[in-house]
């Protein structure tokens, strides 16, 4: 690199002599001896330099996130909004952030195998990762909600013969629809579901926050009615008890969770107020009846699945206690 340089200041250096005057050629000695000199400084300070810049960078730490995306968001991507408040942070946190998109099944067999990350955000309910986490933190969440295409109604005909459950993904929508009565109705895939609304083979549709974007962007008018009676789509984030980096990773924890008010572009909720002026509004601040905000362990998940299935909403209340 150095042999680089000097080369190119030779090759400026004689383009710049062809252009002076031969009556001042006389003082090409002095000039040749400064321009060596100058070079002779200069360009070990640049190496030294740039040598400097490269070391800090390869000893700079780097924050590994595993996201989990147990639920279905609203729009955009959780890993990328991680992705990029981890790229905020490095500027002033002194390491660097990767995000990874990752199951919770394949979460818990790199956690058995010994391969673990420093942080893991999951959604409420996943299970297997107790053992490996002391705390956590919700950074966001959603909610349950009765969609339908009459924009009038009052929702006070809902039954299981008319509406269709949005069944989700590792989310248990099958609580939500035992809690708020519709527990015996037809379920659908996730947007299995939503096309069932549409075609008009069911007036009810109980779903997420996903599905009241899928009717903003077919552009079709509907109303929204919160379930206030259960929650679980509450996205969270734990440092690993074997982090070496503990206590960056607590700080990133506390910028993220600093973030609230840029979680509307992710079509998802959190503590800040007044983040939409649209159908997702009726979402903002409800308060509910029961909710799991947690990582649970399996035996915990089967027994609130067993007193779902078994419609004991006693049971499912002191479960989630």
């Amino acid at each position: 690199m150095n042999f680089w340089r000097i080369s190119a200041v030779q090759y400026r250096m004689r383009k710049f002599w062809q252009k002076i005057k031969p009556s001042s050629r006389k003082f090409k000695p002095l000039i040749i001896a400064l321009v060596c000199l100058v070079v002779c400084i200069c360009v070990p300070c640049v190496a030294k330099k740039n040598k400097g810049g490269a070391a800090a960078s390869a000893d700079k730490t780097v924050l590994t996130i595993w996201q989990i995306d147990s639920f279905e968001g609203g729009k955009g991507s959780r890993a990328g909004f991680l992705q990029k408040c981890g790229d905020e942070f490095s500027q002033s946190g002194g390491c660097y952030v990767s995000v990874v998109s990752i199951s919770a099944e394949a979460a818990r067999l790199n956690l058995a195998k010994g391969t673990v990350p420093d942080l893991i955000s999951y959604g409420a309910g996943t299970y297997g990762l107790e053992s490996f986490i002391t705390d956590y933190t919700v950074w966001c969440y959603g909610g349950y909600c009765i969609l339908t295409l009459d924009a009038n109604s009052d929702f006070s005909d809902i039954s299981n013969d008319n509406t269709v459950v949005n069944e989700g993904k590792d989310n248990l929508s099958s609580a939500a629809a035992l809690a708020c009565g519709v527990s015996g109705a037809k379920y659908g895939k996730t947007t299995g579901a939503y096309v069932t609304l549409i075609n008009g083979g069911c007036k009810y549709l109980l779903g997420t926050q996903r599905d009241i974007y899928r009717l903003k962007t077919r552009g079709v008018s509907f109303a929204v009615k919160p379930v206030t009676q259960f929650n679980d789509l509450y996205q969270c984030i734990s440092v690993v008890s074997k982090s070496a980096n503990a206590e960056r990773a607590n700080s990133f924890i506390k910028f993220l969770s600093g973030k609230g008010a840029e979680i509307n572009s992710l079509g998802m909720l959190s503590s800040a107020k007044n983040l939409y002026d649209d159908e997702m509004r009726i979402m903002e601040g409800v308060n509910y009846d029961s909710k799991l905000t947690s990582p649970v362990s399996e035996n915990t998940l089967n027994s609130i699945k067993k007193a779902i299935s078994d419609g004991d909403i006693n049971m499912l209340k002191n479960l989630l206690k």
